[in-house]
């Protein structure tokens, strides 16, 4: 999984220039960053490109590719299904897939990615998807939440309106109702 999120020596080597130049622009507020668990810099795509044009630097033909593809963030436990999700994703064209298996993992990749569309398992095993949704929403409210769960009831369809998702769908749900939430929400087509 590659996130839009970019190390020091990842900026330096696209601009062809010394890591500790990058390491500067952070240090002095410059260019926008966060730092890892580890202690490492990161810079989110949307901050260096923005700090790119604010300061007439030619964006690399990597990073204009990039952003303008739509990002589709997966947040799912169940390595199986999220397999299974991702290879049915694979039917749609042009945009970026990203994937988490726990609430902590995808609070890191909303942050630095900012994805245009969350298909998100209400049951995850670290925090709950009714609060990961109301943090992705909270973080960004046009980003699209799918919801899904294995319960089904007026509850639960409740509970995760209510927490931000756009639509819900119930395991076991067919791939089809799926695309036509993604089709409709970021006007991707599926492949024929």
């Amino acid at each position: 999984m590659r996130v839009n999120t970019y190390s020091t020596f990842d900026i330096a080597k696209m601009l062809e220039i010394v890591p500790g130049t990058v390491a500067n622009w952070i240090d002095s507020g410059k260019l926008k960053a966060f730092i890892t668990p580890g202690g490492h810099r990161r810079v989110a795509l949307e901050d260096l490109l923005a700090f790119l044009q604010e300061n007439a630097i030619p964006v690399p033909a990597l990073l204009a590719n990039s952003s303008s593809r739509k990002k589709i963030l997966v947040i799912e436990d169940d390595e199986k299904f999220l397999k299974l999700i991702v290879k049915a994703l694979k039917t749609f064209k042009d945009f970026e897939l990203l994937t988490a298996t726990d609430g902590f993992q995808a609070g890191q990749i909303v942050a630095g990615s900012k994805p245009d569309l969350v298909v998100l398992d209400i049951m995850l095993p670290d925090i709950n998807g009714f609060k990961v949704c109301e943090l992705i929403k909270a973080k960004n409210k046009n980003t699209r939440v799918i919801a899904i769960t294995g319960y089904d009831s007026e509850d639960i369809k409740k509970k995760i309106l209510d927490s931000g998702a756009d639509a819900y769908l119930i395991k076991p749900f067919h791939f089809k109702t799926l695309f036509e939430h993604i089709e409709k929400f970021l006007a991707l087509k599926i492949q024929k």
